[in-house]
């Protein structure tokens, strides 16, 4: 990746991205720090810090200490608050970053983005609205901005192996496509890239793909739903017009038809003469490098999961469909669960804080986008630079992404507890409904009563 600046070009590049260093009259004496704790791989850390190298040439006072996230990353955070030493700037998801609202941790950056000359509310994607707390209606979604979207993607799009489908036709007198009736791209084989198969389809061809072995279990899995599995069916609820919380979101919606359907259609993927991924917390197989490798037929994943698991170098052709839905077709529904930045409260360098987010989200994204991850959260920039990267495929894969983002919708959560204690209870309820076991096993309907009662411990008044 080349350099954004040298020091010679540092004034002209600071004019070039809106005058920020003569903007922006940042105190420091040679030494003042902020810090940006962040988690990702070691190529996403080693973007971040050369990110901050380059800011640094344009603010010399300041240095900006990259800190990547070792354990569990809210957790650590939460103790960072607590000890007086939280980061200046930091990643936050919905889920998460509600209890930091609520407890006053996160600074309101509007009047930082009301003032600034290069990244203003035009920039914004409408699913930023997700990360404004609205203080009368004790509702995310309007009020006052926390937080800005680093990058998103549609997440869960069905990502399939093609030649899997081309095997099975091989093998079969019926192809796949017939046997499923999945709607199909112009190859009449493989799904459509555009009109959604429905759920009962997915799970029959995910079914169909997966190879047994002659004791009836699993040598190849016809897909996995290893990659957060909660909010898979949370956007499953949502496909479904309902959300997994009641109104008052603190009660979890079991009364729901549309929660009963969607954790009946997450339970048919690992049990019964359905299944076709490994059971959920078995750590039986990693999707990511398991679809890399073979062993799985179709995974759930938005952009990033090229760049993450060096999908750009597999021995096949990867396709991709838009997430089934209940009753499939061309009304698509899809879920983005988009990391965003936030600052501190408390941080005693506000302006050198925003200033650093500001570079991130403006110059410092334009360097980046060749590194094919995920759509940028600087709208602009995603409909710029994003769609006119260099290698042909990333860019088609790049635009077809887009095209998606601007139907999918935020995954909506309880303001009341973290998402993490959800899935953690979640976690130890409903893999009962397959447990084999019979004095562990329970009906869906008794595992979805126990985790409403562990859930509503936490967030009743």
């Amino acid at each position: 990746m080349k350099k954004f600046v040298s020091l010679a070009l540092a004034a002209t590049v600071a004019l070039s991205v809106g005058g920020l260093a003569a903007c922006t009259k940042l105190g420091g004496g040679g030494s003042d720090t902020i810090t940006y704790y962040m988690w990702g791989s070691q190529k996403e850390i080693r973007t971040a810090q050369k990110l901050a190298e380059d800011f640094e040439l344009i603010y010399p006072d300041w240095h900006v200490d990259v800190q990547p996230a070792s354990g569990t990353y809210y957790d650590n955070l939460k103790t960072y608050f607590g000890g007086g030493q939280a980061p200046d700037i930091f990643f936050m998801e919905g889920g998460m970053i509600e209890s930091f609202v609520r407890d006053g941790l996160l600074l309101d950056l509007d009047p930082y983005l009301e003032k600034s000359e290069v990244f203003t509310e035009d920039n914004l994607w409408d699913v930023n609205n997700y990360y404004r707390y609205n203080e009368s209606t004790k509702r995310m979604g309007s009020g006052k901005l926390y937080a800005v979207i680093k990058d998103l993607t549609p997440d869960f799009m069905m990502i399939y192996n093609k030649s899997h489908i081309d095997q099975y036709d091989k093998e079969h007198d019926t192809s796949l496509a017939e046997e499923v009736g999945y709607p199909t791209d112009t190859s009449g084989k493989y799904p459509s890239d555009s009109v959604a198969m429905t759920w009962e389809q997915c799970t029959k061809m995910c079914r169909l793909l997966t190879k047994l072995k002659s004791d009836g279990s699993i040598e190849r899995y016809g897909t996995t739903l290893d990659q957060v599995p909660w909010k898979h069916v949370m956007e499953w609820i949502q496909m479904k017009g309902d959300t997994l919380f009641e109104e008052d979101m603190r009660t979890l919606n079991t009364g729901s038809q549309a929660v009963k359907d969607a954790f009946d259609y997450f339970v048919k993927f690992q049990s019964g003469d359905t299944q076709s991924a490994a059971p959920v917390a078995s750590n039986a197989i990693g999707g990511g490098e398991g679809f890399k490798n073979g062993d799985i037929s179709v995974v759930w994943n938005g952009r990033w999961a090229w760049q993450s698991y060096g999908w750009y170098d597999v021995e096949f052709d990867i396709g991709v469909a838009p997430p089934p839905t209940p009753e499939g077709g061309t009304d698509i529904y899809c879920a983005t669960t988009m990391i965003s930045q936030a600052i501190s409260a408390t941080t005693k360098n506000p302006d050198a804080a925003w200033a650093f987010l500001e570079y991130y989200m403006t110059a410092g994204m334009r360097e980046y986008v060749q590194t094919g991850y995920n759509i940028p959260g600087n709208k602009q920039i995603a409909y710029d630079a994003f769609l006119n990267v260099d290698d042909p495929y990333q860019r088609e894969l790049n635009a077809y992404f887009i095209e998606y983002i601007e139907k999918a919708s935020p995954i909506t959560y309880s303001f009341y507890i973290d998402q993490s204690r959800v899935e953690s209870i979640f976690g130890d309820y409903i893999p009962r409904v397959w447990a084999k076991n019979a004095k562990d096993k329970l009906t869906l309907d008794q595992a979805l009563a126990g985790a409403a009662t562990e859930i509503h411990k936490v967030t009743k008044p």
